[in-house]
């Protein structure tokens, strides 16, 4: 058996290798279900010959002795019956001996019969034999019916009836040792069956164990082997490595599972390596796409792709709106210092108007010092009023077109402040665009949002000071209004002086009390001026820092335009 196994090889490598793992078992465990159903069949047959053994000692040699020990009890009890009859003295006693001697006969007849049924040797001539006992009987009965004499009786029992029995009792003997030399074969029999069948069961058992070993290094190499190139695998995964290779050459269910995982490996390194090439094109400014192998992303990778695609578009869109806001910035900026340098240049337009306001000014002041003079010196110069009527009929005319160019010198200014309030105005406007667009461009544009609200706050002081400038100038056209008034009533009274000298000095005085508060009113004019100069440096001052501070935002912006000119973003 075991030789026609090895000839078959069973656990042909190649054939083995080749089956699946359940079908390996299934191999596996077929024979060794084969081999313990032999192991079995041999131990029932072992059982079966025993039993046969045991059943045919009891049945057939048990048998064989036991009657033997009957027949040789009757051949016994019959002589004793033959003996008693002949010592009987009374004939009843007598013929009852002899009907046991009878029924003993048939007893040994009928225990003929039953050991032929277990005897296998020829018993004819004991049948003879007790056949010759009993026709000896019937003489013997026919003796004592005869009235023979006892010793008549007793000699033919001795010589014919004894002899008889001792011939039956020969056969059997020589039956017992045909018996005992049957039990004796019957028991080498069993003794050699049980040794054959013992050494059949001990070759099959040593080659069951044989198999089950050899079935087991079959199974390690083909199922341990696998499992620990696939278990080294999976640590190497397990420490980040990718570049596997497992070595089997299985190609059952675990030697798929093996290409599974290297393939498995392959494409997750795959994967790995797209990844990086994408981070590292995003980190090198390319948000135009995500993925460019959108291929190997399959099944839960998918997320991966989409992840990446919407992180280069999400950054894509906000370059994009940075890009927007920092030409709106840029834009706004320009606007800005188109808007300072219109302020600057309007500054010095103003500038220049204080100036020539201030030299008006001071003349108009020093000649109301001098009116004042005039008038104070007047009352002691009455005979001179007549030659010097004409003279400050003149100057009253002067001063009256001092007033006139006053006036328009006040109107100059009213614009210039309605310009100064209306660059205020507009550079505030653009300090809440600057603010907005700051915004906009969130952390970028801190520091330009900072320099916004500084502008806007200069703007704030710059409408303040240009409203001042209003309430001055309204106060400065009161007192020229005053002033004309004045220079009216001076000229009435020169024109009326030659009627009257009293009435030429009353006026004269009046004229030097009101040339005393006109002089005052223009020093207050005179104060009012220099703030309006002060308040036109520092806007022109302002203005000047804004177109600086637009100029350094365009540049900035430009700056940011170019920065984000290195990304390569969707149109």
């Amino acid at each position: 058996m075991a030789s026609s196994l090895d000839k078959k090889d069973y656990f042909s490598q190649n054939d083995f290798k080749k089956l699946s793992v359940s079908e390996k078992f299934k191999r596996v465990f077929n024979r060794l279900h084969i081999n313990l159903i032999i192991i079995f069949a041999v131990i029932i047959i072992i059982d079966l010959v025993a039993v046969f053994n045991l059943k045919n000692i009891y049945s057939v040699y048990y048998e064989q002795n036991s009657q033997q020990g009957e027949v040789r009890i009757t051949i016994q009890a019959l002589a004793k019956y033959y003996l008693w009859a002949i010592a009987a003295t009374d004939a009843a006693e007598r013929n009852d001996q002899i009907s046991s001697a009878g029924e003993k006969i048939q007893e040994l007849n009928d225990g003929l019969d039953s050991l032929s049924k277990v005897y296998s040797g020829d018993l004819t001539n004991i049948y003879q034999h007790i056949k010759n006992i009993d026709t000896a009987d019937d003489k013997l009965v026919e003796m004592f019916n005869s009235g023979a004499s006892t010793e008549e009786i007793y000699s033919y029992y001795k010589s014919t009836v004894n002899e008889a029995i001792k011939v039956v009792v020969q056969d059997f003997k020589e039956v017992g040792i045909s018996a005992k030399a049957q039990a004796g074969r019957a028991y080498s029999f069993a003794l050699i069956s049980m040794i054959i069948m013992t050494i059949i069961s001990l070759a099959i058992v040593i080659y069951a164990i044989l198999y089950s070993r050899k079935a087991r290094f079959a199974l390690t190499d083909n199922i341990l082997g696998p499992i620990n190139a696939i278990s080294t695998a999976a640590d190497d995964m397990a420490k980040g490595k990718l570049e596997l290779k497992i070595e089997t050459d299985s190609e059952d269910e675990l030697g798929k599972l093996a290409e599974n995982i290297e393939y498995s490996t392959t494409v997750i390194e795959k994967i790995v390596k797209d990844i990086n090439d994408t981070l590292e094109r995003m980190s090198g400014g390319d948000f135009s796409s995500g993925s460019q192998n959108e291929s190997l992303y399959i099944g839960d990778y998918v997320s991966i792709k989409n992840a990446l695609s919407s992180i280069s578009n999400n950054l894509s869109s906000t370059l994009k709106d940075v890009k927007n806001s920092s030409e709106q910035v840029s834009q706004g900026a320009a606007n800005m210092s188109q808007g300072a340098n219109d302020l600057a240049e309007g500054s010095t337009d103003q500038a220049a108007a204080v100036e020539e306001l201030t030299a008006s000014v001071n003349s108009v002041t020093e000649q109301t010092r001098q009116l004042a003079d005039v008038a104070e010196k007047s009352k002691t110069m009455a005979t001179e009023v007549r030659e010097n009527a004409e003279l400050s009929a003149l100057k009253m005319h002067l001063v009256t077109d001092a007033m006139t160019r006053i006036t328009e010198a006040s109107a100059e200014i009213e614009q210039v402040t309605n310009t100064i309030e209306a660059i205020a105005k507009q550079t505030s406007l653009l300090a809440l665009n600057a603010s907005i667009e700051a915004a906009r461009a969130g952390e970028t544009g801190k520091g330009f949002a900072v320099v916004a609200e500084q502008i806007g706050k200069l703007a704030d002081q710059s409408s303040e000071a240009a409203k001042n400038t209003h309430q001055l100038i309204a106060d400065t056209m009161d007192e020229i209004n005053n002033g004309n008034n004045v220079v009216s009533e001076t000229t009435g009274a020169l024109d009326a002086m030659q009627k009257s000298v009293e009435e030429i000095t009353e006026m004269i005085s009046q004229t030097g009390s009101l040339a005393e508060l006109q002089a005052q009113s223009m020093d207050e004019i005179d104060k009012g001026i220099e703030m309006i100069s002060n308040v036109v440096q520092n806007n022109s001052a302002t203005a000047e820092e804004s177109s600086a501070v637009s100029q350094e935002l365009s540049q900035q912006s430009e700056s940011l335009n170019n920065l984000i000119g290195q990304f390569i973003i969707n149109n």
